[in-house]
């Protein structure tokens, strides 16, 4: 089998972890469903109104060196994961290339689950990345901008997707290589 024939499998599988990472991140619940009889009741446990936890204000733009490789429907992830520890991210937020610029505001309660929040971590690097296939992993083609490492407690960054993600698809780097 060659690669072209594993594309629509990963296409798959990227759409997969893409509904279960916007299912784990917020995504509203229905609280119109009737537990079974013989389930167990939990009393209800409401998230507070007021945010607690970390947040960041992050400024999204466009290059305009690479707007016309974006179509208004692609996919913008924006994302801030651990400088030191796992490559899963801490928060997320989705949107589309026809809402940018844009400011949004990265906080514990877009996590992915697991534990892993904004507050948790010390230092974070925060990515914006258009993504041409609608996958969350990068792909060759994708648009990107990345932060420099942002220590706890900073309030708002900005960030310009300028770049285009090629070659290897290295997770770590700020320094212009594809990261999540």
């Amino acid at each position: 089998m060659t690669i072209s024939g594993f594309q629509p499998a990963t296409r798959f599988i990227g759409m997969i972890a893409v509904i279960a990472a916007i299912a784990i991140s917020g995504w509203p619940h229905s609280s119109d469903a009737a537990p079974a009889a013989d389930a167990p009741t939990m009393p209800a446990v409401k998230k507070p109104s007021a945010h607690t936890g970390a947040s960041l204000k992050v400024a999204v733009s466009l290059s305009p060196a690479v707007a016309k490789q974006a179509s208004p429907d692609d996919v913008v992830y924006v994302f801030a994961r651990a400088v030191n520890g796992p490559r899963m991210p801490l928060a997320i937020v989705r949107k589309q290339v026809k809402d940018l610029p844009t400011t949004i505001v990265l906080e514990d309660s877009h996590d992915m689950g697991q534990g892993m929040t904004l507050s948790s971590a010390s230092e974070v690097i925060v990515v914006a990345r258009v993504s041409k296939s609608g996958m969350a992993n990068p792909q060759n083609g994708d648009l990107e901008g990345t932060s420099a490492p942002v220590k706890k407690g900073t309030k708002s960054i900005s960030i310009s997707i300028a770049h285009v993600v090629s070659g290897q698809k290295d997770m770590g780097s700020p320094h212009g290589k594809s990261q999540m």
